[in-house]
C-alpha cells in the first residue's frame, strides 16, 4: 500500500477505537446491578498501525485520483503558462505602443520644429523679398528724381536758350533797322553831298581864274595832305590789324570745341558788320569739310559779338577794312 492509503486508514481505526470506548463505558453506567458508582476503570488502548491490503478497485481510485490531481495541476500550469505568456505579449504590446506613441511624438516634434524653421526661413525670405522690393522702390524713385531734375535742367537750359535766340533775334532785328537808319541817312548825306559837290562845282567855275593863282598854294597843300594821308593809312592799317587779330582772339575763346573734333581744320569765313561794330551778317565762304566744325565757328563769331573795337575808326576806313571782311578761323590742335 502507498503512503496516501496509510493516511486515509490510520484515522479511521482511531475513530473506531473511540467509539468503542464510548460505548463501553455507557453500558456500564446504566446497569440495574450496580449498587455503588465506581470510578471506570482506565482501558489503555495501544493504538497499532493496522496493515490492510489495498483493494484493485481502492488503487484505481487512487490513481484515477492522483491522475486526475495531476492533470488539474497541469492545467493549472498550462493556463499560468499561458497567462504568463498573454501577459508578456500584453506587455510587449503596450511596450511596442507606448514606443509607437513615442516615436509618433517625436516625429511629431519634428514635423512641428520643421514647420516652425520653415516659417521662420519663410518669414525671413519675405522679409528680405520685401527689404529688396523696398530698395528697388527707392532705387526706381531716385531714378524717376534723377530724370525729373536732368528734364527740368534741360527744360531750364532749352528755355534760357529759347530766351537768348529771341533776345539775339531782337537784337539783329532792331540792328537791321538800325541798319536801314544808317543807310537812310548815308543816302540823305550822299544827297547833300552831291549837292555840296554841285554847288562846289559851280563856285569853282565862278572862281576859275582865282583858282589858277591859287594852284601853286593848292598843289603844296596837295603835298602835305598826301604825306599825311600815307601816314594815316599806315596808323590807320597798323590799327586794323591789331583789331582784326583781337576779334579773331575773341572768336577763338568764345568757340566750343565739337564733339570728336579733329586738328588742323580751318573754316573761312564773310562777317558783315554794322558801324558800331554790331554783327549783320556771318556765312562760310569756304567749308572746312566738317560740317559740325563750321557750325561751331558760326556759333562762335555770334557769341563774341559786337566788335565795338571798329567804332575807333572814320567811315571811310571802316567802309574799306571792316563793313565786309573776311576772316580765317583756325583754331590751335
Amino acid at each position: 500500500m502507498d503512503r496516501r492509503g496509510e493516511n486515509l486508514i490510520r484515522p479511521l481505526m482511531l475513530a473506531i477505537g473511540l467509539h468503542i470506548i464510548l460505548l463501553s463505558t455507557f453500558f456500564i453506567a446504566v446497569s440495574p446491578e450496580a449498587k455503588t458508582i465506581t470510578p471506570p476503570p482506565v482501558v489503555v488502548i495501544q493504538a497499532t498501525e493496522l496493515t490492510f491490503a489495498p483493494s484493485a478497485a481502492a488503487e484505481a481510485r487512487a490513481k484515477q485520483k492522483q491522475a486526475e490531481v495531476d492533470r488539474k495541476q497541469r492545467e493549472a500550469e498550462e493556463k499560468k503558462r499561458q497567462e504568463d505568456v498573454k501577459k508578456q505579449a500584453e506587455e510587449k504590446k503596450k511596450a511596442e505602443e507606448k514606443k509607437r506613441l513615442a516615436d509618433l511624438a517625436k516625429a511629431e516634434a519634428k514635423k512641428k520644429a520643421d514647420a516652425e524653421a520653415k516659417k521662420k526661413a519663410d518669414a525671413l525670405a519675405k522679409q528680405q523679398a520685401e527689404a529688396k522690393r523696398q530698395a528697388e522702390i527707392k532705387k526706381v524713385e531716385q531714378a524717376k528724381k534723377a530724370a525729373k531734375a536732368k528734364a527740368d535742367a534741360e527744360a531750364k537750359e532749352a528755355a534760357a536758350a529759347k530766351a537768348k535766340a529771341d533776345t539775339e533775334a531782337q537784337a539783329q532785328a532792331k540792328e537791321v533797322a538800325k541798319q536801314q537808319a544808317a543807310d537812310e541817312e548815308r543816302k540823305k548825306a550822299a544827297a547833300l553831298e552831291a549837292e555840296r559837290v554841285k554847288q562846289e562845282k559851280a563856285l569853282e567855275d565862278a572862281f576859275k581864274q582865282a583858282e589858277a593863282e591859287a594852284r601853286a598854294l593848292e598843289e603844296l597843300k596837295k603835298k602835305e595832305e598826301a604825306e599825311l594821308a600815307v601816314l594815316n593809312a599806315l596808323a590807320s592799317e597798323k590799327a586794323a590789324a591789331n583789331v582784326l587779330d583781337a576779334m579773331t582772339t575773341r572768336i577763338t575763346r568764345a568757340w566750343r570745341r565739337p564733339v570728336a573734333f579733329k586738328g588742323g581744320l580751318e573754316v573761312y569765313l564773310r562777317m558783315a558788320l554794322a558801324s558800331n561794330g554790331e554783327l549783320v551778317d556771318v556765312r562760310v565762304v569756304k567749308s572746312s569739310g566738317d560740317v559740325l566744325f563750321d557750325r561751331s565757328a558760326l556759333t562762335a563769331v555770334k557769341r563774341a559779338a559786337p566788335f565795338g573795337e571798329v567804332k575807333q575808326f572814320d567811315a571811310a576806313t571802316f567802309e574799306e577794312k571792316f563793313r565786309s571782311l573776311t576772316v580765317k578761323f583756325r583754331p590751335e590742335d
